[in-house]
């Protein structure tokens, strides 16, 4: 094979067709490990916060941590920049206007996820896809929320889609979509992307004071964004497609992601390794009712937008200007919403009973009283319970009784 045909094998190979979501779900989960080595495992909502922070504070006189400091506001900023370089270097960038309606949907859907994330203390993330690896009680809560208001929102889209079409009704316009130009400036976009690594200084005192901590986070958030566009990876879709179309693929997909974080996150809390690591690390004080409300009103949110936080992230990457609306939504709703979380949580039942971090093996520690047999009870509940989803999804896939379509 010729050294242009080995090339284009590669290429073709990388950027041909979408990946399977289920390939992309494990290596995510690989790189959230990395992260959780680093300092912390993959999350979205504080970064997003924290861009609404530098925004809505400064004009009521306060201050906010700067963007270049908060590592998740660095790992989302790339992890657009790699899904826009992916998408480009694809050929399958281009800006996709919806109707007038989606538009609104997306700033809807966007302005819930950023209330359901601070009540909730949790996104698909924190809440769901690293919450369980993290054998978080309050995941547990906050997920069984996004359940309640995917099935919620699923209806709500069905009737609207029935009584009130015009809604969503016109044609998206589509721009840029064409050209032998974006491969180029895809590759340009990701060297871009390598460059933030250099707003970080690298002398010794600067690295202990975090420097490397936040080049980790900014060069895995530029991976993690090519991975989610290549791979189409949704966990939106993993929940929702139960409920509208009975499809599974995308919760198998999820599922193999989750069990990959969970082996690699109980070793590391087990074993203590890492610079973050610790048996509490990514267990919110989410539990009971702001969980739940929190995944509630955050399930109904990403239904409506067609994406979570990450989601939207990615695909606002690769030109899709719904989630470009959903995105302005988060970074409006999540300062203004954390702002009024305090009162929220003694509203609905006294702090103490709702923001105190519950963890797993803990609970299994008081039954056992063994450290091993209290992880090991941890994670057989934790695979039940993916087992148990896998059957409902399985036999609804087959029987049709919970999907609307």
């Amino acid at each position: 094979m010729s050294e242009k045909g080995m090339f284009s094998g590669l290429y073709d190979t990388l950027f041909g067709d979408s990946w399977k979501m289920w390939i992309g779900a494990i290596i995510l989960s690989f790189f959230s490990i990395c992260l959780f080595i680093i300092m912390s495992p993959w999350g979205a909502s504080g970064g997003v916060l924290n861009w609404g922070d530098n925004i809505i504070k400064p004009l009521v006189g306060e201050t906010a941590t700067e963007i270049t400091k908060h590592r998740y506001a660095m790992l989302n900023i790339t992890i657009v920049i790699g899904a826009f370089s992916s998408a480009l270097l694809a050929k399958q960038f281009a800006l996709r206007i919806p109707p007038l309606g989606e538009l609104l949907k997306g700033l809807i859907g966007g302005l819930l996820i950023g209330i359901g994330s601070i009540i909730g203390s949790s996104c698909t993330l924190g809440g769901f896809y690293s919450g369980w690896p993290a054998m978080s009680v309050g995941a547990l809560i906050f997920t069984l929320g996004l359940i309640i208001g995917t099935f919620v929102a699923v209806y709500y889209l069905m009737w609207e889609a029935e009584k009130y079409p015009g809604i969503s009704s016109g044609t998206t316009k589509t721009l840029l979509s064409t050209g032998s130009w974006q491969p180029y400036v895809g590759i340009i976009m990701f060297i871009v992307g390598l460059g933030f690594l250099f707003l970080f200084p690298t002398t010794p005192e600067k690295i202990l004071e975090g420097s490397l901590v936040m080049m980790g986070f900014t060069f895995f958030g530029l991976l993690i964004g090519f991975v989610l566009q290549r791979s189409r990876f949704c966990i939106v879709r993993a929940l929702r497609e139960p409920f509208m179309t009975g499809e599974t693929s995308a919760t198998t997909a999820v599922f193999a992601g989750i069990i990959v974080g969970l082996l690699g996150f109980v070793a590391m809390k087990l074993c203590g390794f890492g610079t973050g690591a610790s048996q509490t690390m990514f267990v919110f004080g989410n539990v009971w009712i702001s969980g739940l409300i929190g995944g509630i009103i955050f399930g109904v949110g990403m239904t409506i937008a067609g994406g979570c936080v990450v989601g939207s992230l990615w695909r606002a990457g690769e030109g899709q200007v719904k989630l470009w609306f959903s995105v302005i939504g988060m970074v409006i709703a999540m300062p203004l919403t954390n702002s009024f979380k305090t009162q929220f949580l003694e509203w609905t039942g006294g702090k103490a009973n709702i923001t105190d971090a519950m963890y797993l093996p803990d609970i299994f520690f008081d039954i056992f009283d063994d450290l091993l047999l209290s992880y090991l009870g941890a994670v057989l509940f934790i695979l039940f319970l993916i087992l148990l989803w896998f059957i409902v999804v399985k036999w609804n896939e087959k029987s049709g009784k919970l999907s609307r379509m």
